[in-house]
């Protein structure tokens, strides 16, 4: 019997070429790091010009090195730093920015303190603002407390608005189906229009009375009616999310509990 063959992923070997790339830019970001150390000994407690000129450092090695460079060099870039960075004690992600680790590896600084330097240059780059005038900006917006906590919500925002929209496709096609599959169909006089309202009255018993009719709605109101559907289908959904994750912990929680639970009574079998 043959056996079945088994398609086996390449490893990415980088080129000299690649190398070179990565060992040039981690030799700029140590130079950074070695101003950063100077900073901290002399300036850190006088002022932020030394922090805000060592960002806008960052930020120009990753707009000017690392953007446009070719995929090979960043993947090379990348595990350099990974390396690096791991070597030091700091856990690297498959999903963690390059740009976290340019800020990590600069700053050596606490995690939380580092997704606040990196928020600021996310903000930086999403406002096309340069490294040149990066310090100016930081200072006109407040500080790199106050550029952190607009990120936050503006991300906050994003995630909210996509879950709306992901919601409202939903809805839409609910509605399409139930032109085909209606929830209920019933003989109604005096109602028109391509859509019309129908205001219902539940009742405990689980029967939905028919109190008011608003025919020939026009497009206006019956988006604002699929946007009120959208927002609770989403309300729906992340609750549903919670639930499941919630429960998918429990499970986790439940099969560790179990697995020590067996060890434990083996143990107690061989003694």
């Amino acid at each position: 019997m043959e056996k079945a063959s088994t398609a086996v992923k390449a490893v990415f070997q980088p080129s000299k070429e690649n190398l070179a790339f990565a060992g040039g830019l981690v030799t700029q970001l140590d130079g950074l790091v070695v101003k950063r150390k100077q900073w901290e000994a002399t300036d850190y407690k006088k002022a932020n010009e030394g922090l805000y000129s060592l960002l806008a450092s960052c930020l120009d090695v990753f707009n000017s090195k690392f953007v446009n460079a070719s995929d090979d060099d960043k993947k090379t870039l990348r595990g350099e730093l990974k390396n690096r960075l791991t070597a030091d004690g700091v856990r690297v992600q498959r999903n963690t920015t390059t740009l976290t680790m340019f800020v990590r590896f600069v700053f050596g600084s606490d995690r939380k303190r580092a997704h606040g330097y990196t928020y600021v240059l996310k903000a930086a780059i999403s406002y096309d603002v340069t490294a040149t005038s990066l310090p100016g900006w930081i200072v006109d917006q407040g500080g790199i407390e106050e550029v952190r906590k607009r990120m936050i919500v503006s991300e906050k925002a994003l995630a909210n608005r996509t879950a709306l929209a992901s919601a409202k496709a939903q809805v839409v096609a609910n509605v399409e189906q139930a032109s085909v599959t209606p929830l209920a169909k019933f003989n109604m006089s005096g109602v028109s229009g391509e859509y019309a309202l129908l205001l219902a009255k539940p009742a405990p018993d689980g029967t939905v009375s028919i109190v008011g009719v608003i025919s020939d709605i026009n497009e206006a109101f019956y988006n604002a009616c699929l946007l009120k559907m959208a927002r609770v289908k989403a309300a729906d959904n992340a609750e549903s999310l919670a639930l499941s994750k919630e429960g998918t912990d429990l499970l986790a929680g439940s099969s560790s509990i179990a697995a020590n639970d067996s060890v434990a009574i083996k143990e107690a079998l061989a003694a």
